[in-house]
This record gives C-alpha cells, sequence and structure tokens, in this order.
C-alpha cells in the first residue's frame, strides 16, 4: 500500500466530511449518487481540493460524462454558476466559456 503524506491524509479527511454532507442524489439527474466529484479537476485546481462548493454527488453515469464530454458539462449551468462563485477564471477555463 502507498505511504500518503500527512498533509494528504488531512485533505482525505478533509473531503471525507464535506462528503458526508452531500445530497444522496445525483446534482444533475437525481438518481441516487455514487460518488463525490470535484467540478473543476483536482489535478488542475488542487487549491479548490477540499472547497466544499467544488464538491457535489453524482450518479456514475453523469460523473463519466461529466469528466468526459465538454458538450455536455457546459450543459450544465448549475454546476458553472456553482463553479463560478468562487473561481470565475477556472470556470471559464474549465467549461470553455
Amino acid at each position: 500500500m502507498k505511504q500518503i503524506s500527512r498533509k494528504q491524509a488531512q485533505r482525505n479527511r478533509q473531503v471525507a466530511e464535506i462528503k458526508k454532507t452531500l445530497s444522496p442524489y445525483c446534482a444533475i439527474c437525481g438518481r441516487l449518487m455514487s460518488d463525490a466529484a470535484h467540478l473543476v479537476p483536482k489535478s488542475e485546481y488542487p487549491e479548490h481540493y477540499t472547497n466544499p462548493l467544488n464538491i457535489v454527488g453524482l450518479c456514475r453515469e453523469c460523473h463519466n460524462k461529466y469528466d468526459n464530454n465538454l458538450a455536455f458539462r457546459q450543459k450544465q449551468k448549475r454546476l458553472i454558476e456553482r463553479v463560478k462563485s468562487f473561481d470565475e477564471c477556472a470556470a471559464n477555463r474549465y467549461f470553455r466559456l
């Protein structure tokens, strides 16, 4: 098993706490959520890794579409506005507005 730093362990705990507060329903389609998703990717925007506004519950199907399909992502106006509320530049770049 790979060792993680104390800092990463702390971030993982923060994300786990945020997940506990999420609605059990997908933020896009309303079905039962399967996992939490970062609206802007943690790999590109590590400063938002533990930002509660950047984490929503999604079902597996919507999560896959959201991650892999720009056109689908651009249709999610409510989620775009949510990202704009904490980082307008990231929203413009990630959603290619």
